[in-house]
Protein backbone atom coordinates (compact mmCIF):
# COMPACT_ATOMS: atom_id res chain seq x y z
CA UNK A 1 0.00 0.00 0.00
CA UNK A 2 2.97 2.57 1.24
CA UNK A 3 4.42 1.93 -2.50
CA UNK A 4 1.89 2.45 -4.37
CA UNK A 5 0.35 5.81 -2.71
CA UNK A 6 4.08 6.91 -3.20
CA UNK A 7 3.91 5.96 -7.16
CA UNK A 8 1.33 8.32 -7.13
CA UNK A 9 3.15 11.04 -5.51
CA UNK A 10 5.63 10.39 -8.04
CA UNK A 11 4.17 10.51 -10.70
CA UNK A 12 1.84 13.36 -9.65
CA UNK A 13 4.96 15.23 -9.49
CA UNK A 14 6.71 13.86 -12.56
CA UNK A 15 3.70 15.17 -14.64
CA UNK A 16 3.06 18.28 -12.84
CA UNK A 17 6.72 19.30 -14.24
CA UNK A 18 5.38 19.58 -17.66
CA UNK A 19 3.58 22.61 -16.62
CA UNK A 20 6.25 24.31 -14.78
CA UNK A 21 8.60 23.57 -17.70
CA UNK A 22 5.97 25.51 -20.36
CA UNK A 23 6.07 28.47 -17.89
CA UNK A 24 9.38 28.80 -17.66
CA UNK A 25 10.19 28.05 -21.34
CA UNK A 26 8.13 31.43 -21.97
CA UNK A 27 9.58 33.37 -18.95
CA UNK A 28 13.11 32.42 -20.62
CA UNK A 29 12.32 32.09 -23.84
CA UNK A 30 13.59 28.62 -24.28
CA UNK A 31 13.03 26.81 -28.02
CA UNK A 32 11.54 23.59 -28.32
CA UNK A 33 14.64 21.81 -28.34
CA UNK A 34 16.28 23.76 -25.64
CA UNK A 35 13.24 22.13 -23.65
CA UNK A 36 13.94 18.57 -25.14
CA UNK A 37 17.19 19.07 -23.73
CA UNK A 38 16.25 20.20 -20.18
CA UNK A 39 13.61 17.03 -20.70
CA UNK A 40 16.41 14.41 -21.69
CA UNK A 41 18.48 15.89 -19.30
CA UNK A 42 15.53 14.84 -16.52
CA UNK A 43 14.66 11.74 -18.47
CA UNK A 44 18.70 11.05 -18.36
CA UNK A 45 18.36 10.75 -14.84
CA UNK A 46 15.64 9.11 -14.19
CA UNK A 47 16.70 6.37 -17.07
CA UNK A 48 20.19 5.63 -16.77
CA UNK A 49 20.19 5.44 -12.55
CA UNK A 50 17.16 2.20 -12.88
CA UNK A 51 19.45 -0.14 -13.54
CA UNK A 52 21.54 0.54 -10.74
CA UNK A 53 18.83 1.39 -8.34
CA UNK A 54 17.03 -2.00 -9.18
CA UNK A 55 20.13 -3.93 -8.34
CA UNK A 56 20.50 -2.53 -5.21
CA UNK A 57 17.18 -3.20 -4.44
CA UNK A 58 17.87 -6.82 -5.49
CA UNK A 59 20.36 -7.06 -3.51
CA UNK A 60 19.36 -4.74 -0.53
CA UNK A 61 15.76 -4.47 -0.48
CA UNK A 62 13.88 -1.66 -1.62
CA UNK A 63 12.73 0.54 1.80
CA UNK A 64 15.95 3.26 1.52
CA UNK A 65 16.04 3.35 -2.24
CA UNK A 66 12.16 3.96 -1.71
CA UNK A 67 12.59 6.64 1.25
CA UNK A 68 15.53 8.05 0.14
CA UNK A 69 14.10 8.79 -4.17
CA UNK A 70 10.91 10.70 -2.08
CA UNK A 71 13.08 12.89 0.01
CA UNK A 72 14.76 13.69 -3.28
CA UNK A 73 12.34 14.48 -5.16
CA UNK A 74 10.81 16.81 -2.80
CA UNK A 75 14.02 18.84 -1.93
CA UNK A 76 14.52 19.69 -5.55
CA UNK A 77 10.28 20.35 -6.34
CA UNK A 78 10.62 22.88 -3.63
CA UNK A 79 13.62 24.80 -5.53
CA UNK A 80 11.64 24.47 -8.51
CA UNK A 81 8.51 26.51 -6.39
CA UNK A 82 10.32 28.78 -4.97
CA UNK A 83 13.90 29.15 -6.37
CA UNK A 84 14.79 32.18 -9.58
CA UNK A 85 13.81 30.72 -13.13
CA UNK A 86 17.10 29.12 -14.02
CA UNK A 87 18.05 27.43 -10.73
CA UNK A 88 14.45 26.31 -11.09
CA UNK A 89 15.24 24.80 -14.26
CA UNK A 90 18.06 22.97 -12.75
CA UNK A 91 15.85 22.07 -10.11
CA UNK A 92 13.37 20.17 -12.37
CA UNK A 93 15.71 18.57 -14.40
CA UNK A 94 17.71 16.81 -11.48
CA UNK A 95 14.94 15.75 -9.09
CA UNK A 96 14.49 13.07 -12.18
CA UNK A 97 16.97 10.99 -10.25
CA UNK A 98 14.33 10.25 -6.98
CA UNK A 99 12.20 9.10 -9.87
CA UNK A 100 15.24 6.94 -11.61
CA UNK A 101 15.38 5.37 -7.72
CA UNK A 102 11.97 4.95 -6.72
CA UNK A 103 10.49 2.97 -9.72
CA UNK A 104 12.10 0.06 -9.93
CA UNK A 105 12.37 -0.45 -6.28
CA UNK A 106 8.86 0.02 -6.18
CA UNK A 107 7.84 -2.08 -8.91
CA UNK A 108 10.30 -4.79 -7.23
CA UNK A 109 7.35 -4.39 -4.28
CA UNK A 110 4.57 -4.50 -6.45
CA UNK A 111 5.27 -7.35 -8.57
CA UNK A 112 5.70 -9.68 -5.82
CA UNK A 113 2.41 -11.33 -6.03
CA UNK A 114 2.57 -14.95 -7.21
CA UNK A 115 1.06 -17.07 -9.85
CA UNK A 116 -1.09 -16.01 -13.04
CA UNK A 117 -2.59 -12.70 -11.05
CA UNK A 118 0.97 -11.23 -11.40
CA UNK A 119 -0.25 -8.71 -14.56
CA UNK A 120 -2.72 -7.32 -12.40
CA UNK A 121 -1.13 -6.54 -9.60
CA UNK A 122 1.47 -4.71 -11.19
CA UNK A 123 -0.65 -2.97 -13.98
CA UNK A 124 -2.86 -1.77 -10.35
CA UNK A 125 0.51 -0.40 -9.46
CA UNK A 126 0.84 1.38 -12.69
CA UNK A 127 -2.36 2.40 -12.46
CA UNK A 128 -2.49 4.37 -9.45
CA UNK A 129 0.91 5.55 -10.41
CA UNK A 130 -1.27 6.81 -14.12
CA UNK A 131 -3.69 8.63 -12.13
CA UNK A 132 -1.01 10.68 -10.22
CA UNK A 133 -0.01 11.69 -13.60
CA UNK A 134 -3.17 12.42 -14.31
CA UNK A 135 -3.91 14.49 -11.33
CA UNK A 136 -0.59 16.18 -11.17
CA UNK A 137 -1.20 18.68 -14.32
CA UNK A 138 -4.67 19.38 -12.91
CA UNK A 139 -3.83 20.40 -9.81
CA UNK A 140 -1.12 22.19 -10.94
CA UNK A 141 -2.87 24.12 -14.04
CA UNK A 142 -5.31 25.06 -11.07
CA UNK A 143 -1.82 26.24 -8.72
CA UNK A 144 -0.41 28.13 -11.25
CA UNK A 145 -3.21 30.03 -12.75
CA UNK A 146 -4.45 31.01 -9.46
CA UNK A 147 -0.86 31.98 -7.63
CA UNK A 148 1.95 31.48 -10.49
CA UNK A 149 4.90 29.34 -9.88
CA UNK A 150 5.05 29.86 -6.18
CA UNK A 151 1.91 28.09 -5.87
CA UNK A 152 3.75 25.09 -6.51
CA UNK A 153 4.91 24.53 -3.93
CA UNK A 154 1.81 22.96 -2.49
CA UNK A 155 2.79 19.53 -4.41
CA UNK A 156 6.16 19.02 -2.73
CA UNK A 157 4.12 19.70 0.11
CA UNK A 158 1.70 16.89 -0.16
CA UNK A 159 4.85 14.61 -1.09
CA UNK A 160 5.91 14.74 2.54
CA UNK A 161 2.79 12.56 3.96
CA UNK A 162 4.20 9.91 1.59
CA UNK A 163 7.84 10.13 3.01
CA UNK A 164 6.20 9.90 6.41
CA UNK A 165 3.82 7.11 4.97
CA UNK A 166 7.42 5.49 3.34
CA UNK A 167 9.22 5.94 7.20
CA UNK A 168 6.46 4.21 8.91
CA UNK A 169 6.26 1.08 6.18
CA UNK A 170 7.97 -2.56 5.98
CA UNK A 171 9.11 -3.14 2.46
CA UNK A 172 10.51 -6.35 3.61
CA UNK A 173 11.13 -9.09 0.95
CA UNK A 174 8.22 -11.89 0.77
CA UNK A 175 8.33 -14.50 3.68
CA UNK A 176 10.31 -17.64 2.97
CA UNK A 177 8.05 -20.60 1.32
CA UNK A 178 7.29 -23.48 3.51
CA UNK A 179 9.55 -26.07 2.85
CA UNK A 180 8.47 -28.60 0.67
CA UNK A 181 8.12 -32.37 0.65
CA UNK A 182 10.12 -34.45 -2.05
CA UNK A 183 7.19 -35.39 -3.94
CA UNK A 184 6.02 -31.50 -4.10
CA UNK A 185 9.47 -30.90 -5.21
CA UNK A 186 9.38 -33.34 -7.82
CA UNK A 187 5.97 -31.38 -9.40
CA UNK A 188 7.27 -27.96 -8.80
CA UNK A 189 10.63 -29.00 -11.09
CA UNK A 190 8.22 -30.52 -13.66
CA UNK A 191 6.22 -27.47 -14.10
CA UNK A 192 9.24 -25.50 -14.21
CA UNK A 193 11.00 -27.66 -17.15
CA UNK A 194 7.34 -27.60 -18.79
CA UNK A 195 7.29 -24.09 -18.29
CA UNK A 196 8.74 -22.13 -22.10
CA UNK A 197 11.33 -19.59 -20.71
CA UNK A 198 11.21 -15.85 -22.28
CA UNK A 199 13.70 -15.75 -24.98
CA UNK A 200 16.17 -12.88 -24.45
CA UNK A 201 15.46 -11.55 -28.06
CA UNK A 202 12.28 -10.90 -27.00
CA UNK A 203 13.99 -7.69 -26.05
CA UNK A 204 14.39 -6.56 -29.22
CA UNK A 205 10.48 -5.49 -30.36
CA UNK A 206 10.30 -5.03 -26.67
CA UNK A 207 13.00 -1.90 -27.35
CA UNK A 208 11.37 -0.47 -30.50
CA UNK A 209 7.83 -0.95 -28.73
CA UNK A 210 8.81 1.58 -26.10
CA UNK A 211 11.00 3.75 -28.33
CA UNK A 212 7.87 4.59 -30.56
CA UNK A 213 5.31 4.78 -27.77
CA UNK A 214 7.41 6.42 -25.15
CA UNK A 215 8.52 8.98 -27.68
CA UNK A 216 4.67 9.80 -29.03
CA UNK A 217 3.96 9.95 -24.83
CA UNK A 218 6.04 12.13 -24.23
CA UNK A 219 6.08 14.24 -27.40
CA UNK A 220 2.46 14.54 -26.41
CA UNK A 221 2.76 15.39 -22.80
CA UNK A 222 5.75 17.62 -23.43
CA UNK A 223 4.90 20.04 -26.72
CA UNK A 224 0.91 19.80 -26.69
CA UNK A 225 1.41 21.92 -23.24
CA UNK A 226 3.80 24.57 -24.66
CA UNK A 227 1.62 24.85 -28.01
CA UNK A 228 -1.83 25.56 -26.16
CA UNK A 229 0.08 28.11 -23.73
CA UNK A 230 1.71 29.78 -27.22
CA UNK A 231 -1.87 29.61 -28.66
CA UNK A 232 -3.76 31.45 -25.19
CA UNK A 233 -5.07 28.69 -23.59
CA UNK A 234 -5.00 28.96 -19.60
CA UNK A 235 -3.19 26.69 -17.43
CA UNK A 236 -6.04 25.15 -16.28
CA UNK A 237 -7.32 23.94 -19.98
CA UNK A 238 -3.46 23.12 -20.12
CA UNK A 239 -3.39 20.93 -17.48
CA UNK A 240 -7.06 18.99 -18.08
CA UNK A 241 -5.54 18.47 -21.34
CA UNK A 242 -2.46 16.92 -20.17
CA UNK A 243 -4.23 15.31 -17.48
CA UNK A 244 -6.90 13.54 -19.46
CA UNK A 245 -3.51 11.79 -21.51
CA UNK A 246 -2.63 10.12 -18.35
CA UNK A 247 -6.18 9.56 -17.11
CA UNK A 248 -6.82 7.66 -20.44
CA UNK A 249 -3.90 5.87 -19.35
CA UNK A 250 -4.47 5.02 -15.98
CA UNK A 251 -7.11 3.19 -16.75
CA UNK A 252 -5.92 1.59 -20.44
CA UNK A 253 -2.74 0.13 -17.98
CA UNK A 254 -5.34 -1.59 -15.82
CA UNK A 255 -7.33 -2.43 -18.24
CA UNK A 256 -3.92 -4.33 -20.66
CA UNK A 257 -2.82 -6.14 -17.57
CA UNK A 258 -6.38 -7.97 -17.33
CA UNK A 259 -6.48 -8.97 -21.21
CA UNK A 260 -2.85 -10.19 -21.09
CA UNK A 261 -4.03 -12.09 -17.96
CA UNK A 262 -7.43 -13.45 -19.24
CA UNK A 263 -6.71 -12.85 -23.40
CA UNK A 264 -3.66 -12.47 -24.62
CA UNK A 265 -0.20 -10.41 -23.38
CA UNK A 266 1.41 -10.46 -27.21
CA UNK A 267 -2.06 -9.46 -28.73
CA UNK A 268 -3.27 -6.95 -26.20
CA UNK A 269 0.29 -4.51 -27.34
CA UNK A 270 -0.92 -4.97 -30.60
CA UNK A 271 -3.93 -3.63 -30.82
CA UNK A 272 -3.21 -0.77 -28.52
CA UNK A 273 -0.63 0.97 -30.07
CA UNK A 274 -1.79 0.15 -33.25
CA UNK A 275 -5.54 2.16 -32.44
CA UNK A 276 -3.64 4.58 -30.47
CA UNK A 277 -2.87 6.31 -33.74
CA UNK A 278 -6.18 7.01 -34.79
CA UNK A 279 -6.90 9.77 -31.48
CA UNK A 280 -3.30 10.67 -31.90
CA UNK A 281 -3.76 12.00 -35.17
CA UNK A 282 -6.60 13.35 -34.69
CA UNK A 283 -6.75 15.24 -31.15
CA UNK A 284 -5.09 18.64 -32.91
CA UNK A 285 -7.31 19.47 -35.75
CA UNK A 286 -11.10 18.19 -34.38
CA UNK A 287 -10.52 20.99 -32.09
CA UNK A 288 -12.86 21.67 -29.01
CA UNK A 289 -14.76 19.89 -27.95
CA UNK A 290 -13.22 16.34 -29.29
CA UNK A 291 -10.00 16.97 -28.44
CA UNK A 292 -9.78 15.77 -24.69
CA UNK A 293 -12.18 12.85 -25.41
CA UNK A 294 -9.82 11.99 -28.00
CA UNK A 295 -6.27 13.11 -25.72
CA UNK A 296 -7.91 10.53 -23.07
CA UNK A 297 -8.56 7.91 -25.93
CA UNK A 298 -4.89 7.86 -27.14
CA UNK A 299 -4.06 7.84 -23.73
CA UNK A 300 -5.70 4.89 -22.55
CA UNK A 301 -4.64 3.01 -25.73
CA UNK A 302 -1.41 3.80 -25.23
CA UNK A 303 -0.91 2.93 -22.01
CA UNK A 304 -1.97 -0.65 -22.57
CA UNK A 305 1.44 -2.16 -23.04
CA UNK A 306 2.73 -0.75 -19.81
CA UNK A 307 3.15 -3.43 -17.69
CA UNK A 308 2.66 -6.17 -19.75
CA UNK A 309 6.32 -5.38 -21.04
CA UNK A 310 7.66 -4.95 -17.75
CA UNK A 311 6.49 -8.68 -16.85
CA UNK A 312 7.91 -9.79 -20.30
CA UNK A 313 11.39 -8.26 -19.58
CA UNK A 314 11.62 -9.52 -15.39
CA UNK A 315 9.92 -12.85 -17.20
CA UNK A 316 13.60 -12.75 -19.56
CA UNK A 317 15.32 -12.26 -16.03
CA UNK A 318 13.41 -14.37 -13.33
CA UNK A 319 15.56 -13.75 -11.05
CA UNK A 320 16.45 -9.92 -11.24
CA UNK A 321 13.18 -8.58 -11.41
CA UNK A 322 14.35 -5.02 -9.87
CA UNK A 323 17.53 -4.98 -11.93
CA UNK A 324 14.84 -5.91 -15.08
CA UNK A 325 12.53 -3.20 -13.73
CA UNK A 326 15.07 -0.64 -13.81
CA UNK A 327 16.40 -1.78 -17.34
CA UNK A 328 12.48 -1.50 -18.87
CA UNK A 329 11.59 1.92 -17.12
CA UNK A 330 14.77 3.21 -17.73
CA UNK A 331 14.80 2.14 -21.48
CA UNK A 332 11.06 4.13 -21.39
CA UNK A 333 12.24 7.56 -19.98
CA UNK A 334 15.45 7.24 -22.13
CA UNK A 335 13.96 6.27 -25.56
CA UNK A 336 11.02 8.62 -24.87
CA UNK A 337 12.92 11.86 -24.14
CA UNK A 338 15.58 11.10 -27.71
CA UNK A 339 12.37 10.95 -29.18
CA UNK A 340 10.89 14.34 -28.44
CA UNK A 341 13.96 15.82 -28.59
CA UNK A 342 13.91 14.94 -32.24
CA UNK A 343 10.31 16.32 -32.21
CA UNK A 344 11.29 19.27 -30.33
CA UNK A 345 13.63 20.22 -33.21
CA UNK A 346 11.56 19.23 -35.85
CA UNK A 347 8.71 21.51 -34.57
CA UNK A 348 10.98 24.61 -34.18
CA UNK A 349 11.63 24.51 -37.91
CA UNK A 350 8.51 23.71 -38.95
CA UNK A 351 5.95 24.60 -36.66
CA UNK A 352 4.91 22.60 -33.83
CA UNK A 353 1.39 21.76 -34.63
CA UNK A 354 2.50 20.03 -37.87
CA UNK A 355 5.21 18.25 -35.99
CA UNK A 356 3.06 16.68 -33.33
CA UNK A 357 0.67 15.62 -36.10
CA UNK A 358 3.14 13.44 -37.65
CA UNK A 359 4.46 12.04 -34.18
CA UNK A 360 1.42 9.25 -34.52
CA UNK A 361 2.82 7.67 -37.45
CA UNK A 362 5.68 6.01 -35.19
CA UNK A 363 3.07 3.91 -33.35
CA UNK A 364 2.49 1.77 -36.12
CA UNK A 365 5.89 0.74 -36.70
CA UNK A 366 5.69 -0.06 -33.05
CA UNK A 367 2.15 -2.30 -33.91
CA UNK A 368 4.44 -3.76 -36.10
CA UNK A 369 7.16 -4.98 -34.07
CA UNK A 370 4.62 -5.91 -31.43
CA UNK A 371 3.32 -8.83 -33.94
CA UNK A 372 7.08 -10.24 -32.91
CA UNK A 373 6.78 -10.63 -29.54
CA UNK A 374 6.38 -14.06 -28.31
CA UNK A 375 3.53 -15.48 -26.49
CA UNK A 376 4.57 -16.05 -22.88
CA UNK A 377 3.50 -16.88 -19.43
CA UNK A 378 4.20 -15.53 -16.29
CA UNK A 379 5.56 -18.71 -14.06
CA UNK A 380 6.56 -17.77 -10.25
Amino acid sequence: LAATLTHFTVDVLNSSRTLVVALLAISLGLTNQQVGIALIVYNLGAALTQPLFGLLADRYGPRWIIIGGMGWMIFFYTLAATAGDWLALIAVTMAGLGSGAFHPAGTKVASQTPGTHRNQATALFFTIGQFGLFAGPVIAGILLDRFDRSGYIALPIMAILALLLDWSASFDKPEREPVKSVAEKKVAAAAARAARPVSPWAALPVAIIVLCTNSFAISVSTYTPILFAEQGYGQTYIGWAAGLVMLGSAIGVLVGGILADRWSAKWTVVVGVMLAFIPGYFYLPAGDPLRLPLLALAGFLGGMPHSILVILMQSILPKREGMATGLTLGFMFFAGSVGSLVVGRSGDGGGGGTTLRSVPFILLAGALAATFLPRFKHQR
